[in-house]
């Protein structure tokens, strides 16, 4: 099983790849794929252009077997719906694709777009980092009382890594430093490259 993870990685940090290693170590994936959005629907314009962003991911996952990055949807400009990239997936796999999801994400799945026809199609991996799997249950039975736990969904607790990306651009802002949020490498490009300013 291959798993994708969309996100804006507006810079990708530590947080993101533990969390992606953790999947990948426990469910015993073959592949976690990092799909950066050109425009996440639900957040303000991103900071970093989607060029530097792709590049940052690209710098972070190079050395670790098992992580990949697609441009797919950078590739198609515009906002960027899971429910386009899951319809795309489907068609490309010929199954459904399964998606990366914080359980705050998965608790308003009801507000994505075309929400029904996007849990046809995809299947999800929550993560829950702060003992809300009751709450994430609760909430599909309700909203998508056709999904299935262990089929449809499963929930996964791993462990709960405190660092945001708005954080990150915030102390760059600062002059603050960032080493031991980001990768080493990604730093490097942020200073080289004057981001976040």
């Amino acid at each position: 099983m291959k798993v994708f993870f969309g996100g804006s990685f507006d810079p990708v940090h530590l947080g993101h790849l533990l969390v992606a290693r953790d999947v990948l170590e426990e469910l015993g994936v073959e592949e976690i794929i990092f799909l950066p959005a050109y425009q996440a629907p639900l957040k303000e314009p991103h900071k970093a252009s989607p060029e530097d962003r792709l590049h940052m991911l690209r710098l972070a996952v190079k050395e670790f077997e098992g992580f990949s990055v697609s441009s797919m949807e950078m590739d198609r400009n515009g906002v960027s719906y899971t429910v386009d990239t899951a319809q795309k997936l489907f068609e490309e796999l010929k199954e459904k694709p399964t998606f990366l999801v914080g359980a705050d994400s998965a608790l308003s799945l009801h507000l994505w777009k075309e929400p029904a026809k996007l849990v046809s199609l995809a299947r999800f991996v929550v993560i829950d980092r702060a003992s809300k799997a009751k709450e994430v249950k609760a909430y599909l039975k309700e909203k998508f009382p056709e999904l299935k736990e262990d089929t449809d969904y499963i929930i996964l607790s791993v462990r709960r890594i405190d660092i945001s990306s708005t954080e990150i651009r915030r102390r760059v802002k600062e002059g603050k430093s960032i080493r031991w949020l980001v990768p080493a490498c990604v730093e490097e490009y942020i200073i080289k490259r004057g981001l976040y300013r």
